[in-house]
């Protein structure tokens, strides 16, 4: 597996303003924690840009560098979480895990569809119902991801967890009855929906009889609207 290094900077300073700072700055705040460590630091944009550029995904074993720190050797560590801002989807926190090369993890994993099914050409449509599937092994020997031959799924047959086949040392968690991807015909579908929706009478429009002193609402709504301008006028005479 492609191992990544990146180095951080201890953060001292912590509170909303200090916070806004870093990330005015162009920094990403970030917290590393795990079995030995629990610490707050500040991951440059340009060491996100590394990550990013590299595909990192939940697997991905990064080798963490602290700067300033007494110990020189890195720390094994995987993205958690990132979280975006919700407005400009800009990095604003970084989860980071240290985990043991040495103990087993629980990650999840890209599901990768390779060939064409050959249903396909009958008019047959793939819809691949899971995109990633949870897996356990040693960090370093999980895969990206996991690739499946659909070249020989035909029309209404299913691809399930347990048609996968994954490397030797790394077991997987998701249940093997889930659909990976099935092949489907949605013109038949799409058809009978449309008679369907044919046949269905439709509905007399109601008229609802007005109340003896009641406006209508189109009425209320306008009188509304007009309040503030009477009390202008109002105001103006006296």
């Amino acid at each position: 597996m492609e191992r990544a290094k990146i180095e951080v900077k201890k953060r001292t300073d912590k509170g909303k303003q200090a916070v806004k700072r870093l990330r005015a700055e162009g920094s990403i705040p970030a917290i590393v924690y795990g079995k030995d460590i629990s610490s707050a630091v500040t991951v440059s944009s340009e060491g996100f840009k590394t990550l990013r550029d590299m595909h990192f995904s939940e697997s991905t074993v990064i080798d963490l560098f602290i700067s300033g720190e007494k110990k020189s050797e890195s720390i094994p560590v995987l993205i958690k979480d990132v979280q975006y801002h919700p407005l400009t989807d800009k990095v604003i926190h970084i989860d980071l895990l240290q985990v043991s090369l040495k103990e087993k993890i629980t990650v999840h994993i890209p599901v990768v569809l390779k060939g064409e099914a050959k249903g396909k050409e009958e008019g047959a449509v793939l819809e691949q119902i899971l995109r990633e599937i949870e897996v356990e092994g040693l960090p370093l020997s999980i895969p990206e991801d996991i690739e499946v031959d659909i070249s020989g799924l035909e029309i209404g047959h299913s691809l399930h967890v347990a048609d996968l086949q994954p490397p030797a040392d790394i077991a997987i968690v998701t249940e093997p009855e889930s659909t990976v991807a099935t092949l489907v015909v949605k013109k038949e579908e799409e058809e009978e929906e449309e008679e369907l929706a044919e046949e269905a009478p439709t509905e007399p429009e109601v008229i609802k009889e007005k109340k003896e002193g009641e406006e209508p609402a189109e009425a209320k709504e306008d009188k509304e609207a007009e309040k503030p301008e009477a009390k202008k006028e109002e105001g103006k005479k006296e």
